[in-house]
């Protein structure tokens, strides 16, 4: 593990984009700005890929949403192991819905993305009501430790920080470093996710 690291953490909000490349200018455009400051690590909000879903029109859709930016997943996470490779950083990517191999129901997922390429992904393991009971998205692979020249890392999306022993769990797996993107509407949320992740 190196001796400091700087992270830069991305709270932005979801924009109308109406092109592909709208999308990826907005994602060029942090990452350069967070490179450029000097971060060795960016971490993306939970559900920031959603912003996919106005490139298809069907942004109002709940259920439309999230096949629409399942679909334009893996080109998303191209782009940003791209920046990662040519900016030199560790890109923890927004999240968003996946649709695995025979199943009809998505994980929410992160990928760490590293200058060499992508690392491991991430699942979310327990959903908030809205995830569960209005898109009914649905728990994914267990929880592991990623081990990067930055250090062991652990990933727990949002509600997940809330639940102890996912944390202990990582901690236990050697993790030196747990990132926590989130997705919150209240400050209420914002400040339960705050604090447990402290």
């Amino acid at each position: 593990m190196t001796n400091t690291i700087r992270i830069a953490t991305a709270a932005y909000p979801l924009d109308g984009l109406e092109t592909w490349t709208d999308y990826a200018a907005k994602q060029i455009a942090w990452v350069r700005e967070a490179a450029n400051a000097g971060a060795d690590l960016l971490v993306f909000p939970e559900y920031g890929r959603m912003d996919l879903a106005a490139l298809s029109g069907d942004a109002g859709d709940l259920e439309a949403s999230l096949h629409a930016a399942h679909a334009l997943a893996e080109d998303a996470d191209a782009l940003m192991a791209d920046l990662a490779q040519g900016y030199g950083v560790h890109i923890l990517c927004p999240s968003g819905p996946v649709f695995d191999e025979g199943s009809d129901r998505p994980v929410n997922r992160t990928w760490l993305i590293g200058p060499d390429g992508p690392l491991d992904p991430t699942d979310k393991q327990v959903m908030t009501r809205f995830e569960r009971e209005t898109w009914n998205v649905v728990p994914g692979d267990p929880l592991q430790v990623i081990d990067t020249p930055l250090g062991k890392i652990g990933v727990l999306i949002c509600y997940d920080s809330e639940f102890p022993l996912l944390g202990r769990a990582l901690i236990e797996q050697g993790a030196e470093i747990l990132l926590i993107p989130s997705c919150t509407d209240t400050l209420r949320g914002y400040h339960r996710v705050r604090i447990a992740a402290q």
